[in-house]
């Protein structure tokens, strides 16, 4: 049984639910996201005592090959795509379509930007 965890500041669209299942061929979903995640302090020095909680539970409910949706701080996403190589968990992201619209209403121009997704990808390690 495959496991895909999510880190992330928003919840997966439905076509990144199917994408999961049916290309990643995951069985299981499983949020670690909470409000600690999507609100890190930018002015804090030091993140690690952040990650100590996702990192606790991935030892605990992770295996070898299971996915890790992770997006957010940069300083935090690259830690944790870090310790998923080094336990064998698989880190991803996911890419989108920026579709860009610009029209003129009343005199105003109005722009409306979409994010469509696209694919996961996986992070790359090239040690």
């Amino acid at each position: 049984m495959k496991k895909l965890f999510i880190l992330m500041n928003h919840d997966l669209l439905e076509s990144q639910i199917k994408e999961a299942k049916e290309i990643l061929k995951v069985d299981e979903i499983v949020n670690l996201s909470d409000k600690s995640w999507a609100s890190i302090d930018p002015c804090e020095e030091k993140i690690t005592d952040y990650l100590i909680t996702y990192k606790n539970r991935l030892y605990v409910e992770a295996k070898k090959d299971d996915y890790l949706l992770v997006q957010g701080d940069f300083g935090t996403t690259y830690n944790m795509v870090n310790f998923a190589f080094a336990n064998g968990i698989v880190p991803i992201y996911a890419t989108t379509k920026r579709i860009f619209n610009e029209k003129t209403v009343e005199g105003k121009i109005v722009i409306t930007r979409e994010f469509v997704h696209a694919r996961f990808r996986k992070y790359e390690n090239e040690q």
